[in-house]
Protein backbone atom coordinates (compact mmCIF):
# COMPACT_ATOMS: atom_id res chain seq x y z
CA UNK A 1 0.00 0.00 0.00
CA UNK A 2 1.46 3.25 -0.96
CA UNK A 3 1.73 6.45 1.02
CA UNK A 4 0.91 8.72 -1.45
CA UNK A 5 -1.83 10.97 -1.86
CA UNK A 6 -4.75 10.14 -4.04
CA UNK A 7 -3.94 11.68 -7.36
CA UNK A 8 -5.66 15.03 -8.54
CA UNK A 9 -8.88 14.65 -10.26
CA UNK A 10 -9.54 15.09 -13.87
CA UNK A 11 -11.29 18.13 -14.30
CA UNK A 12 -14.31 18.41 -16.97
CA UNK A 13 -13.23 21.16 -18.66
CA UNK A 14 -12.69 21.73 -22.52
CA UNK A 15 -8.85 22.65 -23.44
CA UNK A 16 -10.28 26.20 -24.24
CA UNK A 17 -11.43 26.72 -20.79
CA UNK A 18 -8.22 24.93 -19.10
CA UNK A 19 -6.24 27.62 -21.18
CA UNK A 20 -8.14 30.43 -19.91
CA UNK A 21 -8.37 29.75 -16.41
CA UNK A 22 -4.08 29.26 -16.58
CA UNK A 23 -3.69 32.60 -18.27
CA UNK A 24 -2.03 34.76 -15.50
CA UNK A 25 0.23 34.91 -12.66
CA UNK A 26 0.61 32.37 -10.11
CA UNK A 27 1.81 32.26 -6.66
CA UNK A 28 3.51 29.47 -4.86
CA UNK A 29 1.60 28.60 -1.90
CA UNK A 30 3.14 25.05 -1.43
CA UNK A 31 6.00 22.80 -3.13
CA UNK A 32 5.82 19.31 -1.52
CA UNK A 33 6.90 16.03 -2.16
CA UNK A 34 5.37 12.88 -0.92
CA UNK A 35 6.84 9.71 -1.13
CA UNK A 36 5.59 5.86 -0.64
CA UNK A 37 6.90 5.25 2.90
CA UNK A 38 4.03 8.43 3.79
CA UNK A 39 6.43 11.05 4.85
CA UNK A 40 6.72 14.14 3.45
CA UNK A 41 9.47 16.74 2.01
CA UNK A 42 10.04 20.25 0.86
CA UNK A 43 12.73 20.52 -1.43
CA UNK A 44 12.81 24.48 -1.35
CA UNK A 45 11.96 24.40 2.53
CA UNK A 46 8.10 24.87 3.78
CA UNK A 47 8.00 28.70 3.28
CA UNK A 48 9.53 28.58 -0.28
CA UNK A 49 8.36 31.13 -2.78
CA UNK A 50 7.68 31.15 -6.40
CA UNK A 51 5.67 31.98 -9.07
CA UNK A 52 4.45 30.65 -12.05
CA UNK A 53 2.94 32.26 -15.58
CA UNK A 54 0.87 31.56 -18.24
CA UNK A 55 0.69 34.24 -21.68
CA UNK A 56 -2.43 34.07 -23.78
CA UNK A 57 0.04 33.72 -26.31
CA UNK A 58 1.36 30.03 -25.22
CA UNK A 59 4.17 31.04 -22.88
CA UNK A 60 5.13 30.07 -19.62
CA UNK A 61 7.98 30.53 -16.84
CA UNK A 62 8.04 29.00 -13.70
CA UNK A 63 11.02 30.16 -10.84
CA UNK A 64 11.11 28.79 -7.40
CA UNK A 65 13.17 29.87 -4.23
CA UNK A 66 14.36 29.00 -0.84
CA UNK A 67 14.02 31.91 1.26
CA UNK A 68 16.83 31.07 3.10
CA UNK A 69 19.38 30.86 0.25
CA UNK A 70 22.68 32.10 1.62
CA UNK A 71 24.53 35.85 0.18
CA UNK A 72 27.20 35.12 -1.71
CA UNK A 73 30.46 37.76 -0.65
CA UNK A 74 30.82 38.68 -4.00
CA UNK A 75 29.26 41.66 -6.39
CA UNK A 76 28.07 39.88 -9.76
CA UNK A 77 27.90 35.81 -10.64
CA UNK A 78 30.46 36.04 -12.15
CA UNK A 79 32.99 36.73 -9.29
CA UNK A 80 31.47 33.54 -7.55
CA UNK A 81 33.32 30.39 -7.35
CA UNK A 82 31.85 27.03 -8.66
CA UNK A 83 31.30 26.10 -5.38
CA UNK A 84 29.09 29.23 -3.87
CA UNK A 85 27.47 28.71 -7.17
CA UNK A 86 26.52 25.29 -6.48
CA UNK A 87 25.48 26.13 -3.14
CA UNK A 88 23.09 28.71 -4.23
CA UNK A 89 21.67 27.28 -7.10
CA UNK A 90 20.31 23.99 -5.32
CA UNK A 91 17.56 26.22 -3.36
CA UNK A 92 16.53 27.91 -6.77
CA UNK A 93 14.88 26.22 -10.08
CA UNK A 94 13.61 28.16 -13.05
CA UNK A 95 12.68 27.19 -16.48
CA UNK A 96 10.58 28.78 -19.50
CA UNK A 97 8.94 27.49 -22.50
CA UNK A 98 5.94 26.86 -24.25
CA UNK A 99 2.69 24.98 -23.15
CA UNK A 100 -0.04 23.17 -24.39
CA UNK A 101 -2.91 21.35 -22.71
CA UNK A 102 -4.28 17.97 -23.31
CA UNK A 103 -7.60 18.37 -21.81
CA UNK A 104 -8.67 14.64 -22.03
CA UNK A 105 -5.77 13.70 -19.68
CA UNK A 106 -5.77 16.13 -17.53
CA UNK A 107 -2.33 17.34 -18.32
CA UNK A 108 -0.65 20.83 -19.22
CA UNK A 109 2.78 20.55 -20.92
CA UNK A 110 5.54 22.93 -19.92
CA UNK A 111 7.46 22.63 -23.53
CA UNK A 112 11.24 23.57 -22.01
CA UNK A 113 13.05 26.19 -24.10
CA UNK A 114 15.45 27.12 -21.33
CA UNK A 115 16.77 26.41 -17.98
CA UNK A 116 18.82 27.06 -14.70
CA UNK A 117 19.29 22.84 -14.91
CA UNK A 118 20.75 22.48 -18.76
CA UNK A 119 19.05 18.78 -18.65
CA UNK A 120 15.62 20.00 -18.31
CA UNK A 121 15.68 22.55 -21.94
CA UNK A 122 15.94 18.64 -23.27
CA UNK A 123 12.58 17.79 -22.28
CA UNK A 124 9.02 18.48 -21.80
CA UNK A 125 7.80 18.72 -18.23
CA UNK A 126 3.88 17.45 -18.30
CA UNK A 127 1.94 18.23 -14.83
CA UNK A 128 -1.63 17.12 -13.80
CA UNK A 129 -4.08 20.03 -13.11
CA UNK A 130 -6.78 21.06 -10.97
CA UNK A 131 -8.77 24.21 -9.67
CA UNK A 132 -10.14 24.76 -6.60
CA UNK A 133 -11.42 28.47 -6.78
CA UNK A 134 -8.23 30.72 -6.99
CA UNK A 135 -5.99 27.66 -6.50
CA UNK A 136 -3.55 25.46 -9.03
CA UNK A 137 -2.72 22.39 -7.94
CA UNK A 138 -0.08 20.94 -10.44
CA UNK A 139 1.63 17.35 -9.79
CA UNK A 140 4.01 15.48 -11.06
CA UNK A 141 5.56 11.43 -10.35
CA UNK A 142 8.94 11.72 -10.21
CA UNK A 143 10.25 7.91 -9.69
CA UNK A 144 8.12 6.36 -6.90
CA UNK A 145 7.58 10.10 -5.30
CA UNK A 146 4.40 12.40 -6.51
CA UNK A 147 5.50 16.24 -6.46
CA UNK A 148 2.32 18.45 -5.96
CA UNK A 149 2.89 22.12 -6.32
CA UNK A 150 0.33 24.50 -4.70
CA UNK A 151 -0.07 28.14 -6.66
CA UNK A 152 -2.68 30.89 -5.84
CA UNK A 153 -3.72 33.31 -8.25
CA UNK A 154 -2.31 36.86 -8.03
CA UNK A 155 -4.52 39.53 -8.35
CA UNK A 156 -4.57 40.57 -11.49
CA UNK A 157 -4.49 44.12 -13.34
CA UNK A 158 -3.00 45.51 -10.29
CA UNK A 159 0.51 46.15 -9.25
CA UNK A 160 1.77 44.17 -6.45
CA UNK A 161 1.91 46.86 -3.31
CA UNK A 162 -1.13 48.33 -4.76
Amino acid sequence: MSGLPTRLAVPQMREEEVVAALIGAWQLELCATYHPDGSVTYPFGEDAKGQIMYSADGHMGCEITATNRPILDVQTIYHATDEELGRSMRGFSAYFGTFSVDAAAGIVIHHVQGAWFPNFATMQQPRHYFFDGDLLYLEAMVGADLARLTWRRRNSGTLPGH
